[in-house]
């Protein structure tokens, strides 16, 4: 009887730990909400209507990736969206205004965005300074930066390589879509397979702990945001190409849509746990959640309020699961 009792008690705690998993607990409400809206709308699962929402959730997507490196790190990045603005005016400005190689103005936006990262880090990491004022101020900067350097104007027409690139539709996708899906596969795999990823989520989990270990988490915490802040470059450059010009008024409000993202893929707030994986299905819902609203033509500010609901539940559970495995451990 013992035994019997046993194994079922070890089925309910595999059971239990595969629906706390981020990515069984997003792909769920995911299939709900893909299956409700293609009843009152036939033409949302169609191939061209997915196509665009995976087009345009490339931007936010990549600076996302950087995001969720920094949370799971236990700290968080403010600045994503804006340092993604300004890197893409630094990146605009060099082709437009430079005789300068297309590789090189890319170079230079990278340049940019990961200053900022590496600007964060340093104040976080060797100062100790409150994150959330860091990264405000930097998200300042940029701004002012991005509206000084290009005057508050688009800086357009971009070189005509970019313009091929960006008119492209391999398999009815996007080149940037594809580069972003080579970083996400990567990033997945680093954080779920090397040391990298175990140190983050050790500093992110127990930052007293992991330095006890050895590990540095000075230099941890200011790679995360190096990172996160090449990857704001990333989605802002692939911005530009897309809109054909680097816009200053790209960037306000990112930095909440890949919290947003970041919250619903199941990465922890609290630091040290959450998969890329996970991530990836949180920003295929909240994009395919924006596109579902739009799709059933409700009020934009019902859209505003139903987002933060989403975002609401999504730290609930994020709570809860961890009492859950609190007492299963």
């Amino acid at each position: 009887m013992e035994i019997v009792n046993g194994n079922v008690r070890k089925k309910q705690n595999i059971l239990v730990r595969l629906i706390l998993s981020p990515e069984v607990g997003i792909l769920i409400p995911l299939l709900i909400l893909c299956a409700y809206t293609w009843t009152q709308n036939p033409r949302f699962l169609s191939v061209a209507n997915f196509s665009v929402i995976l087009i345009f959730a490339t931007f936010v997507a990549v600076i996302a990736i950087g995001q969720s490196i920094v949370i799971m790190s236990g700290e968080i990045d403010l600045s994503v969206g804006l340092n993604a603005g300004f890197s893409g005016i630094i990146f605009g400005y060099l082709s437009v205004n430079t005789e300068l190689h297309p590789a090189l103005c890319i170079l230079g936006g990278l340049m940019a965005g990961g200053t900022i990262g590496f600007l964060n880090g340093y104040l976080v990491s060797k100062f100790g300074l409150v994150n959330f004022v860091t990264t405000l101020a930097t998200m300042f900067l940029c701004w002012g930066l991005a509206v000084t350097i290009s005057g508050g104007r688009v800086q357009m027409p971009l070189h005509p390589g970019f313009m091929t690139y960006s008119m492209a539709r391999p398999l009815g996708l996007s080149w940037s879509f594809f580069i972003f899906l080579g970083i996400f596969i990567i990033v997945e795999i680093v954080v779920r397979f090397t040391t990298i990823g175990r140190k983050i989520k050790a500093v992110g989990g127990n930052k007293e702990a992991a330095q006890m270990a050895g590990i540095n988490v000075m230099r941890v915490k200011w790679g995360a945001y190096t990172f996160s802040g090449i990857l704001a470059a990333v989605g802002g450059i692939f911005a530009a190409i897309n809109m054909a010009g680097a816009s200053p008024e790209f960037g306000p409000g990112i930095e909440f849509r890949t919290i947003t993202a970041c919250a619903v893929g199941g990465i922890s707030f609290t630091g040290g746990a959450g998969s890329i994986l996970g991530l990836g299905i949180g920003i295929l819902f909240v994009n395919v959640l924006d596109n579902a609203l739009q799709l059933l033509r409700l009020d934009v500010n019902w859209q505003l309020v139903i987002t933060g609901f989403v975002l609401v539940i999504a730290v609930t559970m994020d709570i809860v699961k961890k009492r859950i495995q609190a007492r299963n451990v």
